[in-house]
């Protein structure tokens, strides 16, 4: 498997957001994406509260996750500088602050994406 699948949470308007602008900059499609709600990721017992990308059969979580995302984005690998520079302590407390958050301060909302792009879709 030469592709990434990244799942989140469909409810989450920051997340289905955040799910836009990978695909928009994913110009490789290199990205798969799939709901934590779905059957796949019952499949795989994944964590519900967090960003998890799956690549050559391991699990990425939390801001590990997003680096990762932001490492395959080819117009975005200068932002790994941004978590070069800051110590992984802070990444993680800025992680949970704004997962913690996510839903009050940016609202929640039943995700489309995928009828719009059936073949990065994952069910």
């Amino acid at each position: 498997m030469n592709q990434a699948v990244i799942f989140y949470d469909s409810e989450c308007l920051m997340c289905s957001t955040f799910v836009r602008f990978v695909l928009k900059h994913d110009t490789l499609q290199y990205f798969q994406f799939a709901s934590l709600s779905s059957n796949f990721a019952k499949d795989l017992n994944l964590p519900s509260e967090t960003v998890v990308v799956f690549v050559s059969r391991k699990i990425i979580t939390h801001q590990h996750a997003v680096r990762f995302i932001i490492q395959e984005l080819p117009k975005f690998k200068w932002m790994l500088f941004l978590f070069w520079i800051t110590p992984n302590f802070i990444q993680r407390g800025v992680y949970k602050i704004v997962a913690k958050n996510r839903n009050r301060v940016f609202g929640s909302t039943q995700c489309t994406l995928a009828k719009a792009h059936k073949n990065r879709f994952i069910s």
